[in-house]
């Protein structure tokens, strides 16, 4: 089993590592053409579903309802769609701000109904909230704000060295940590582009995160404590 699980994350993530290596290339570019360029982002979900999604019952003792798995692979188009329309103005927001580009020219995400977190590394987006077949449904244009918020996680990789907001915090759980930067750039580009509706949802998600609650840690951190703009100022110091 142990050998089933390690080669689903690396069919995954071997393509991730691939762009890893192109960004790495681009580096010594321009740094006006790194700025500038918005990253292409690919959805993959091929019919039949993954090899990660076919093993999950096994090493997860769960159930993959197969109607999911259709419906996923039938909206791969509806959910690219829904990341082209509204993604490039969460990126060209971040960039203009902050200065930086990112780090990989495009990436690809593999889309997933297993029942774990959309996550960075593997870039993995969990769509089962997104399925008709859920009861409570999740906004559709909620869908390129959960891509965003792991594409953030590279990103702000690297302020982690300097921060001295992260060493202010230090004795914080990691997964609180890996997201203060993150829910900062969250909030300033929503804010930034008026979306409002989206934001309350994220507010309300993150503050009735469930225990151990490391989200909402995180997002009292960002929003009552520090206040998002001190968490944006560090980012931007990183172009000096």
């Amino acid at each position: 089993m142990k050998v089933i699980i390690i080669a689903v994350f690396l069919a995954i993530a071997l393509p991730h590592a691939n762009h890893g290596q192109t960004a790495g290339k681009k580096r010594g570019q321009n740094t006006k053409v790194e700025r500038t360029q918005i990253p292409v982002i690919r959805l993959l979900y091929p019919s039949g579903g993954t090899i990660f999604d076919r093993t999950c019952p096994q090493f997860l003792k769960t159930q993959i309802n197969p109607e999911w798995v259709q419906e996923t692979a039938r909206r791969v188009p509806e959910f690219q769609a829904l990341w082209d329309k509204h993604g490039p103005a969460y990126l060209s927001v971040t960039f203009a701000e902050i200065g930086l580009g990112f780090p990989y020219g495009e990436m690809q995400a593999a889309l997933t109904v297993c029942p774990v977190s959309s996550m960075s590394i593997p870039l993995m987006i969990n769509v089962r909230a997104f399925l008709s077949s859920e009861q409570s449904q999740v906004p559709p244009e909620h869908f390129a704000e959960v891509v965003f918020h792991e594409l953030m996680h590279h990103y702000t990789q690297r302020v982690n060295a300097s921060s001295a907001l992260r060493k202010k915090y230090a004795k914080e759980p990691p997964v609180v940590l890996s997201h203060l930067h993150v829910m900062a750039i969250e909030k300033f580009v929503l804010l930034k582009l008026g979306r409002t509706e989206e934001l309350k949802y994220l507010d309300y998600q993150y503050r009735n995160n469930p225990p151990p609650s490391f989200y909402k840690r995180a997002w009292e951190i960002v929003n009552d404590i520090e206040g998002y703009e001190s968490f944006i100022k560090e980012m931007k110091l990183l172009q000096k």
